[in-house]
């Protein structure tokens, strides 16, 4: 896992943060939180917290980060869109490549991240993870599959025409042919975890796990609204509102102003050690899906091993795909229930979160 995590997996991501964003109290005090591309932690920052650690294993992951830290300190809005390569903006790979030389950057692990741009001729880099080019393979394999009527439903513009047209012209037939190819564990396997994808214990299926995901996405939401829908069916972005939550304006304004205040601290570290050694004001902690990577029993201690770096009240959020951690949670109180609106509105539908508060 130490050597599959080493390169770039994630440049966009695979999560919508608005669970995370929507959970976080205003102004608190210490958050904690998996770097990953960078994109997951902007959103933490338009709360204001008076500290934010960002905590990764892999270089080039925490590179990305502070690119992105030091671009929301350093550009406008539509520069750092140019300078990620999502929509609207049209940007030259000279412009982004200005960009990115004006940032100060000195995490060990830029080298490879200005590797990842020069080997891309300086493209944008949201499309040069190992995910995002895990979907972008798939993408032609669906227009194959599904045909053009499957892509029609990113058409719509409001909810009500969409569940219309989901209900009575969609391809249903032909995605479940999709949804069994693609969408079971030894597939997603072999194009993405090299043999490292975390063992199931989900009781439903790998096909049902993902027709009922998507079946909540397109009844649910617009498709043209999910930055995870348009990359699978588009290779890429291409519809703004879909745009993750650090490229929507209003995010970004209140994460540039939350940057000038906080303290914010990149650390290469095990992300449960590092909280635990934290110096116990850690209010909140944004775990993604750490602990099912976990070998078995320290997934069931994870929320012992973090405690003391705790204060109580403290909120912890993670998050399970196909493997769900299902920790001692003495001493805490499961608190889930409290943001099932916001779970459900996510826009990938792709993962099970929990949320735990810190009793004592």
């Amino acid at each position: 896992m130490t050597k599959f995590f080493d390169e770039l997996v994630y440049a966009l991501g695979d999560e919508d943060t608005s669970v995370e964003h929507g959970a976080l109290a205003e102004s608190s005090e210490h958050v904690v939180a998996v770097a990953g591309s960078g994109g997951r932690v902007i959103p933490l920052l338009a709360r204001c917290p008076r500290r934010l650690t960002c905590v990764d294993t892999s270089p080039v992951q925490l590179a990305l980060t502070e690119m992105r830290l030091a671009a929301l300190r350093a550009l406008s809005f539509e520069e750092y869109l140019g300078l990620l390569g999502l929509p609207p903006g049209e940007t030259s790979a000279r412009m982004r490549r200005e960009y990115f030389e004006g940032l100060s950057l000195s995490t060990e692990g830029v080298p490879r991240l200005r590797a990842v741009f020069e080997a891309n001729k300086w493209g944008p880099i949201v499309y040069q993870g190992r995910f995002e080019r895990m979907l972008m393979k798939m993408a032609p394999i669906i227009r194959v599959l599904a045909g053009d009527r499957a892509h029609r439903i990113f058409e719509a513009t409001t909810l009500a025409d969409q569940r219309a047209y989901y209900r009575d012209q969609f391809p249903h037939a032909r995605w479940k042919l999709v949804l069994f190819i693609l969408g079971n564990a030894p597939v997603l396997n072999a194009l993405l975890y090299r043999g490292a994808f975390p063992k199931k214990n989900i009781p439903e299926s790998s096909f049902a796990f993902y027709r009922n995901a998507f079946e909540h996405l397109f009844e649910h939401g617009l498709a043209r609204e999910s930055f995870f829908l348009q990359l699978l069916f588009w290779r890429g972005l291409r519809f703004p509102e879909g745009n993750p939550l650090e490229a929507q304006a209003s995010v970004f304004a209140a994460a540039k102003r939350g940057l000038e205040q906080a303290d914010v601290r990149l650390l290469r570290r095990d992300l449960m050690q590092a909280i635990a050694d934290a110096d116990g004001g850690v209010d909140f902690c944004s775990l993604s899906d750490v602990p099912s990577f976990l070998p078995l029993a320290r997934e069931e201690r994870y929320l012992h091993e973090i405690r003391r770096g705790l204060r109580p009240g403290a909120l912890v959020v993670v998050r399970g795909h196909m493997r769900v951690p299902r920790p001692d949670i003495a001493g805490y109180c499961e608190v889930t229930e409290r943001f099932d609106e916001l779970i459900r509105a996510e826009r990938t539908q792709l993962w099970h979160i929990h949320a735990y508060e810190y009793e004592s």
